[in-house]
């Protein structure tokens, strides 16, 4: 995931306008509580990466990670739920199943768990969404220079740029280990098969991360930089950041008043 240039409003606005925006967006994914909201703060999300006009692969791409948090949230939560009441929907290992059921409790999924974990995977699928959609409108140099006009340290605003743009990376680097372990013979089918794969894909994906950021940290330091330095461009809030910032202020507002967070 990288920066996609497109003639878009959104891409048009001042990155210092997007932070502000991300940070009401961050705090509705906290405090929204009922999947009504969550749901209505998804879908508008969801425009927002439509409107920037986003390649098919990055859509295919989120598709991708949305459905892959949904079904291990569900499942995580489906069996390890333990609030009251709680429905078991099919049972695994029964309580008086040997010593497993005596050490575990017994194992089921439990429905009221699925339907947390669906409400928590909105959670998860609204940060993805918002993450894709400002590294894609937003250029890393611009990101790094709106952080520092709004206070936080340019070493920090660096930091926070390279491990935005490092994931996409360590995702690509992945795959091609895969691609490699697999003409190699590897077969991933089933648990023991998924595991085999970890095996063999964990160490050389860590290393090389490692070489990735040994090689900025090098590049870094070759150029001297020292989190000070001058810049080109300067930053300046149009009508239209104000009125972007006022809208998502007012949305921001509106949901959490309208779905109960202070009543």
């Amino acid at each position: 995931m990288k920066f996609v240039s497109r003639n878009t409003l959104f891409h048009r606005l001042d990155p210092r306008t997007k932070i502000g925006m991300s940070l009401m967006c961050a705090c509705l994914i906290v405090l929204l509580r009922t999947p009504e909201g969550l749901l209505a703060l998804l879908s508008i999300l969801l425009a927002t990466f439509f409107f920037v006009r986003p390649p098919a692969a990055y859509v295919r791409t989120l598709l991708y990670l949305m459905g892959t948090a949904v079904i291990f949230t569900m499942i995580s939560q489906g069996f390890f739920y333990y609030f009251e009441p709680k429905t078991p929907v099919f049972t695994i290992v029964p309580e008086n199943w040997g010593w497993i059921g005596r050490v575990t409790g017994g194992l089921a999924v439990y429905r009221e768990g699925l339907i947390y974990g669906a409400v928590q995977s909105l959670r998860l699928c609204s940060a993805m969404v918002l993450s894709m959609t400002v590294v894609m409108s937003t250029y890393p140099s611009d990101l790094i220079l709106g952080l520092e006009r709004i206070g936080v340290p340019e070493k920090v605003g660096f930091v926070v740029t390279v491990s935005i743009r490092f994931l996409p990376a360590i995702i690509e680097e992945a795959k091609r280990i895969l691609t490699a372990q697999k003409l190699r013979g590897l077969k991933g089918k089933g648990v023991r098969g998924g595991f085999r794969v970890l095996r063999y894909l964990l160490p050389p994906l860590i290393i090389d991360s490692l070489r990735h950021a040994r090689r900025i940290a090098l590049a870094a330091a070759v150029r001297a930089y020292t989190g000070e330095r001058t810049h080109v461009r300067t930053l300046q809030f149009s009508r239209t950041d104000w009125v972007a910032t006022a809208i998502s202020a007012f949305l921001t507002i509106f949901l959490l008043f309208y779905y109960g967070v202070f009543l």
